[in-house]
């Protein structure tokens, strides 16, 4: 019993010698890490946390406080936020709700005339009244806006004059704009979602060298998800969704140099992406379906990329130029689109190469109106309820060369109005009308195609001095066809018809040839085999 009281003692003295060692450590480490603050020169006032606040303006520049105005030293007495406005101790604005009452400027926060480094993080703005914002930028750098809520405001976030500052994660509804930037340069958008707010979800104007990056501005109402407007050049658009909006998903308006890549535009109400008046713009690898007018639409732009982009089921045209030059338009999939898959109207000195258009409403590709100089090469186009290519209405010098147009409703490649255009080494075959249809075009060469098992191989209605030169018509109703025509040049053509029609010369000299190559080898053959047997 003795044994078992001393062995109890043992254990509760070791036990209370523990709980002293734990406490003195605890103590110890407690005041080692407040002399560190104190060393880093940190904040010896608590922040307010998840306060509240009414119209606060932060003003770099202030020499004098208000009760809701002042410098950054203010606001830091005020308990606004902590840090010291340095790349390694930004001053932080985290956790408060800051909303408007009805005076003062009309924001909730406002932050201007700022080179120090900040962050506002996991805040709420609401309540700010038109034309005010939510959280207002003006003439700031190195901030970071991340994780805060926006909504009820006049806009979301507004930046003027804004460089080197960085939105994310932020969650932007209910407003008029979500996120406006103007004069703003080499900031980065990235991971916000501006849906649901009445006119726009991203909107730049006069805006160069930023970055948006997977954002979300789907359904807002009036206007466009994503809109670069007036000079806003140098810009990257990439992975972001702008679906369901009531005007386009990304609208580009007089902007240069931008680049566009991989973005999500569908089942906006007009355009998956417009862009007008911009030059040396790249649109890459961009999913543009279901939209209410075109996928892609652009008109007066200049020296643009049109790259791996997929357009679908779209009621307008799949892809579409108007007044465009320099265009290359090149691996892009256009199907099931109510009009053409791609239509050009007055384009010149463009290239369109590789693409797929089928099961379009229309045509897979059409050249309407003084569309010159133009190469339409190695393109696939099947199964349009028009024509493969169409090229029509003063049309001229273009160059359709090495496409597969099959399997069309009526014609593999259609030209009406056009005159020099050369077509050469198209597969036009298996068409329900025509494999090559000349209507009122004039001084063309179509040489070295083949337009196999169509009702005409080619068919020339009032269309003069053509020049129909080395091509395979095999198996159509009629290898060629003319009406109303003159001054038409047929030569060394390959022609075999359904209905009997006689065969070219060549193809003849060619059979004759084959014959006599045949008979030559039977002959040897018995000559050597009889050898053998001697």
């Amino acid at each position: 019993m003795y044994k078992k009281k001393k062995k109890f003692g043992i254990l509760l003295a070791v036990y209370l010698a523990l709980s002293i060692i734990a406490f003195t450590l605890a103590i110890s480490f407690q005041v080692s890490s407040e002399d560190i603050k104190i060393s880093d020169e940190y904040d010896t006032k608590s922040l307010k946390t998840s306060a509240t606040f009414d119209d606060i303006v932060i003003d770099a520049l202030a020499t004098t406080n208000t009760t809701t105005t002042g410098n950054w030293t203010w606001a830091k007495n005020t308990g606004y936020c902590t840090g010291l406005g340095t790349s390694g101790s930004p001053y932080v604005i985290e956790n408060h709700i800051f909303e408007y009452d009805g005076s003062g400027p009309g924001d909730c926060l406002r932050i201007l005339n700022s080179r120090e480094y900040f962050v506002i993080k996991g805040c709420t703005f609401r309540n700010s009244d038109i034309p005010g914002s939510g959280l207002n930028l003006d003439n700031v750098t190195n901030g970071v806006i991340t994780d805060c809520i926006m909504h009820d405001n006049g806009w979301g976030i507004e930046l003027v004059e804004v460089n080197n500052t960085e939105l994310n994660g932020n969650d932007i509804y209910n407003t008029s704009q979500g996120i406006y930037l103007s004069d703003c340069h080499h900031n980065t958008i990235s991971n916000n979602d501006a849906s649901g707010n009445a006119q726009r979800g991203i909107f730049l104007t006069q805006s160069t060298f930023n970055t948006l990056a997977d954002n979300i501005a789907n359904d807002n109402q009036a206007f466009e998800g994503i809109r670069l407007n007036s000079n806003s050049n140098d810009n990257e658009l990439s992975d972001n969704t702008a679906n369901g909006n009531d005007e386009s998903g990304i609208y580009i308006s007089s902007s240069d140099r931008n680049t566009i890549t991989n973005n999500e535009v569908i089942d906006n109400s007009e355009h998956g992406i417009y862009s007008g008046g911009g030059s040396n713009n790249e649109y890459i690898q961009n999913t543009m379906n279901h939209n209410g007018d075109e996928g892609l639409w652009l008109i007066s732009c200049q020296d643009s990329t049109v790259y791996k982009n997929t357009a679908y089921n779209n009621s307008g045209h799949g892809i579409r130029f108007n007044d465009d030059n320099n265009i290359s338009c090149v691996e892009n999939t256009v199907y099931e689109n109510q009009e053409n898959g791609i239509r050009l109207y007055d384009t010149d000195d463009s290239r369109f190469e590789d693409n797929y258009a089928h099961h379009n409403g229309m045509n897979g590709i059409l050249l309407l109106t003084d569309c010159e100089a133009n190469i339409v090469k190695s393109n696939t186009l099947q199964y349009n309820n028009i024509s493969g290519i169409n090229i029509d209405d003063g049309s001229d010098n273009n160059l359709i060369m090495n496409n597969k147009a099959t399997y069309n409703k009526e014609h593999g490649i259609y030209l009406e109005q056009s005159d020099e255009n050369v077509i050469l080494g198209n597969t036009a075959s298996k068409n329900e009308m025509n494999g090559i249809h000349l209507l009122q075009s004039n001084t063309n060469s179509i040489i070295s195609n083949t337009a196999n098992n169509n009702k005409n191989g080619t068919f020339l209605d009032t269309s003069d001095d053509n020049i129909v030169v080395n091509n395979v018509f095999l198996g159509n109703d009629a290898c060629y066809n003319e009406t109303g025509s003159t001054g038409n040049i047929f030569e060394d053509n390959i022609c075999t018809s359904r209905g009997g029609q006689a065969i070219d010369l060549s193809v003849i000299l060619l059979i004759i040839s084959i014959v006599e190559g045949v008979a030559l080898a039977a002959i040897a053959s018995t000559y050597f085999i009889r050898k053998r047997k001697s």
